[in-house]
């Protein structure tokens, strides 16, 4: 357990010895880290934040240094880890339960925490946070920290007081005194015990004390402190028993607020809504962020709600949507709270002397068109009077020192791809919402079997946005939900007709999004326009390379991007150490929409189509080596912005661009299972080979003819394929392309093993093996030997087979090829099972599914989970066979592989012994098992003997 005090002395502990971090810096940023866990800190911000004074990369050097004089000093133990970094930002991870910290204890303390509670958490408090810091954040920080405990310390004296507990009075009250800033009512206290005890010399003395303690700061004691001494000095309170009981007013006040009232309910956000007001407990500056439409004013309405009885002088809201002009956000203000201008002083210092002795909530609402001067009130106002407190809703934050920026999610969803019974539909708030907004407008409205999955896309089509699913459920007046999902992608036209009575940008979606894009400066918004052309997410890397040019600088795009994301346009998210960026698809079209009008599509999707066309030929040689996983997940998380790439290629008529591209990411394709798609893009393009202007180069459509055969192939479709693979193979051959033609060679071997042609499928195999291996390729050899085994294993020769998969298996493991390991290794498996060796069979298999834990080779686990099930059925447990073959065969039916027709009656005789054993209805209910089992369940339950 790591131990943090900061309060009173910096000291790091673990398991009770002390960790040595001596470099200031390094502690004020651990601090900052700390108290702030769980926020993503941009690393910009945090040099800005810690050195103010230094140019901006001495501030970033200096940031660099502390970070790592901190990772130095926190334990080394990967399990312990505290922090996570990447190029854009710093987090102390709030998840870990490996760390103690005092301030916290103070902090979660609550309203209802009992005389005991109390006790315990506020023994931590030290004295000031961090003493001899003089950073404006930890002076902030500090403010609110002693606040919170003053605040736990009155109520601790009422509690204690309530009980008669003099003495605990005594020692607490003085003990208030040490650590609190001349606290008067820490004296009262003191005074009440003391006339309680019959003590009234010690209360004069503790009185006169007072005076003397408060003169050295120039004030006076207040004047509920003059009259309380009088009372007890005259005995004019009440005594039972020998005892003082303060008289108390027990009349509730409500609290004072103009919180606005929706007409409408509020749906969900039980946990945004606990987050936020948690946060308003402990913050004085919260800026609620998101997307237009996404629901912030709604939030801090219901969050504000809850808080009215823990503001004693109200709950404040300014609309600041109508304003202009910066200059009248004070006005706004101070005509919420009827602060009248006084002459010859300035609006801002008469609010600052009407809020400076409140205790209030201040909710300034819609701020991200005036935000200098939100800013600027929240910075005079928030120096100056230690119990406001401020809460924002703007499309970015104010970017203030302290100021905590939460960005507001979208409702939940379903996922598209598992739409639950309509029982379990309804938990979704965007559900829910449709539903309640619909029968609003339509009292029959009811969720049903058949509009259950068209309500689940329309909310999924709108990213869960509440404004887009309330406008489009405003629709089933007209509409089915059916007819309204259908029209989405005309979503602009169709969102329309919102509620006369909101702000003219609630009233469509269009509005929403135009009031955001035209706050943007121009630069961002050609950026913000440029980045429609990506879909799924994308790097920092990626954006320079595709949208720099025509008025951008590469070195000027991180910062415009960061400027987007705080603008609630882009959202940013850490992907396995990497900052990934995307936009919730309703503004990448809105910003798609802006392109045509800006004239620059056509240049920024060819640049896109340029960039990921390279990418994916530089991934093709490296699948076939020791960075293959690295390869195959930077193409999982680009997978959909080469098929964006593709289909530009397509629509853009450069047919060569998509021919290479789709002719690179064959392999990405068969490993990953996603033929069917592969198919279908084959045949876009090779339909446009003859019509394209101008034509494709030979070797491109060489290649894709040679892949369209090769998938062809595995679908079962080995009449096309042939033809495809004939033509391929007279292309390489008048290309004196010797490589690509062992390559045409080999797959037309294929054909001929699917057929039972055995001998001729050795024939191709060998021609394939005698090229390559003359020109020295080692990468083709390996495969093609691994075909070579296959016939070998078919025809009954084991060892023939044994033989030539270890000579494969030898290279893959040199070469670090995981993919020609696994296709080794199942062979060896089958083979040794045919021989009868079980033992050594399963451990093959094993080894080789270990692998595809990282591989996930679709079609090749499919086989693997075969040879499971025979060396089950060999050992005497049918069942497990059974549940490995409804594995394979939901595997093999989801990727659109069918066995092919050589493989067929002899795996259906090993099925139907299963079978057989078990009895129809037991098979059937085990084979459906397995059919159930997701991939790596179903990898889990192989490996599991």
């Amino acid at each position: 357990m790591l131990e943090i005090r900061l309060l009173g002395t910096f000291d790091l502990r673990q398991a009770g010895k002390p960790i040595a971090l001596s470099s200031r810096p390094a502690q004020s940023l651990f601090a900052y880290l700390v108290l702030n866990a769980g926020t993503a800190h941009r690393r910009e911000k945090l040099a800005g934040l810690l050195w103010p004074d230094s140019m901006e990369e001495t501030a970033r050097d200096n940031l660099r240094h502390a970070l790592w004089r901190i990772r130095k000093a926190l334990p080394s133990d990967p399990s312990a880890e505290y922090l996570l970094t990447d190029d854009l930002t710093i987090t102390f991870k709030a998840s870990t339960t490996d760390y103690w910290l005092d301030t916290a204890e103070l902090e979660n303390l609550s309203e209802k925490a009992s005389i005991a509670q109390l006790l315990a958490a506020l023994q931590v408090y030290q004295g000031e946070l961090l003493p001899g810091f003089y950073e404006e954040w930890v002076v902030l920080e500090r403010e609110h920290l002693r606040a919170v405990f003053e605040h736990h310390m009155a109520r601790l004296m009422s509690l204690l007081q309530d009980e008669k507990r003099w003495l605990d009075i005594l020692d607490w009250g003085e003990r208030w005194i040490k650590l609190g800033q001349k606290p008067e009512p820490a004296y009262r206290a003191l005074m009440i015990a003391h006339a309680a005890k019959g003590e009234m010399s010690k209360v004069a003395a503790t009185y006169e004390r007072c005076v003397k303690s408060l003169y050295e700061i120039g004030i006076e004691p207040s004047e509920q402190t003059k009259e309380l001494f009088t009372r007890l000095k005259a005995g004019k309170e009440s005594i039972e028993s020998g005892y003082f009981v303060p008289i108390r007013d027990k009349r509730i006040e409500l609290p004072k607020t103009n919180i606005p009232v929706p007409l409408t309910s509020f749906i969900g956000r039980e946990k945004e809504v606990d987050q936020v007001t948690k946060l308003l407990k402990k913050k004085r500056l919260v800026t609620l962020t998101g997307s237009g439409g996404v629901g912030k004013t709604r939030l801090a309405i219901r969050s504000s709600n809850e808080l009215l009885n823990d503001f004693d002088d109200g709950v404040w809201w300014a609309d600041l949507v109508g304003l202009k002009d910066d200059s009248l956000v004070l006005q706004a203000v101070a005509q919420v709270v009827s602060v009248r201008e006084v002459p010859n002083q300035s609006l801002n210092n008469t609010l600052i002397e009407y809020f400076q002795t409140k205790h209030t909530l201040l909710i300034l609402d819609n701020c991200e068109h005036l935000i200098a001067g939100c800013a600027q009130l929240a910075n005079s106002l928030l120096n100056t009077c230690p119990n406001l407190k401020i809460l924002i809703t703007s499309r970015e934050g104010l970017g203030l020192t302290g100021e905590v920026v939460w960005h507001v999610p979208t409702l939940t969803l379903p996922a598209p791809e598992h739409i639950p019974t309509i029982g379990l539909l309804s938990q979704y708030e965007s559900i829910r919402l449709f539903i309640e907004r619909a029968a609003a407008v339509k009292t029959d409205f009811t969720l049903t079997e058949h509009n259950a999955p068209f309500v689940a896309q329309v909310c999924h089509q709108l990213d869960g946005i509440p404004l887009a699913i309330e406008l489009a459920a405003a629709r089933v007046k007209v509409l089915s939900v059916e007819q309204i999902a259908a029209r989405l992608d005309d979503r602009f036209e169709l969102l329309t007709g919102g509620s006369r009575t909101t702000v003219p940008r609630h009233q469509t979606l269009r509005a929403a999004m135009d009031w955001g894009y035209d706050l943007l400066p121009e630069i961002e918004q050609s950026l913000f326009r440029r980045l429609a052309v990506f879909a799924g997410s994308w790097t920092l890397e990626d954006v320079q390379a595709v949208c720099s040019n025509d008025g951008i600088e590469s070195n000027e795009v991180l910062d415009l991007l960061m400027h987007l994301v705080d603008k609630s346009l882009v959202i940013m998210q850490e992907h396995e150490g990497e900052a990934r960026c995307h936009m919730l698809e309703t503004v990448r079209e809105y910003a798609r929409r802006k392109f045509p009008h800006a004239g620059e599509e056509v240049r920024v999707r060819n640049r896109h189509l340029d960039f990921f066309m390279r990418l994916a030929e530089e991934a093709e040689p490296r699948l076939h080596s020791a960075e293959q996983g690295y390869w195959l997940r930077r193409l999982d998380l680009a997978h959909d912005n080469l098929r964006a790439a593709l289909d530009w290629s397509i629509t853009g008529g450069d047919i060569e661009a998509g021919l290479r591209l789709a002719g690179a990411l064959w392999l990405f394709w068969d490993i990953r299972g996603y033929q069917l798609e592969a198919r279908a893009w084959m045949d876009r393009l090779l339909s446009k080979c003859h019509s394209s202007a101008p034509s494709p180069s030979a070797l491109a459509q060489a290649k894709v003819l040679y892949v369209a055969g090769h998938l062809r192939q595995r679908q079962g479709d080995l009449e096309r394929a042939q033809k495809h693979y004939v033509a391929s193979l007279t292309i390489y051959r008048q290309l004196e392309a010797e490589i690509q033609t062992a390559v045409v060679l080999r797959g037309l071997g294929e054909i001929a093993q699917d057929e039972g042609d055995l001998r001729s499928a050795k024939d191709y195999y060998e021609q394939s093996l005698s090229l390559v291996r003359a020109l020295g390729n080692i990468k083709e050899t390996n495969i093609t030997l691994s075909h070579l085994a296959i016939v070998a294993l078919s025809q009954d020769d084991n060892e023939q087979a044994i033989a030539l998969c270890t000579e494969a298996l030898s290279i893959g493991q040199e070469r670090g090829d995981n993919r020609t390991i696994v296709i080794a290794l199942t062979i060896l498996g089958f083979a040794l099972w045919s021989k009868g060796e079980l033992e050594q069979a399963t451990i093959k298999f094993n080894e080789a599914l270990v692998l595809q834990a990282q591989l996930t080779d679709k079609r090749v686990v499919q086989y693997e989970l075969i040879g499971m099930a025979l060396v089950a059925f060999a050992k005497s447990d049918p069942a497990r066979a059974a549940r490995l073959f409804g594995a394979a065969d939901s595997l093999r039916e989801g990727i659109g592989t069918p066995l092919p027709p050589s493989q067929r009656p002899r795996y259906e005789v090993l099925v139907a012994s299963v079978r057989s054993q078990l009895g129809q209805a037991v098979y059937d209910a085990l084979w459906t098992e397995g059919r159930a089992l997701t991939l790596q369940q179903a990898i889990e339950y192989a490996l599991e003997r």
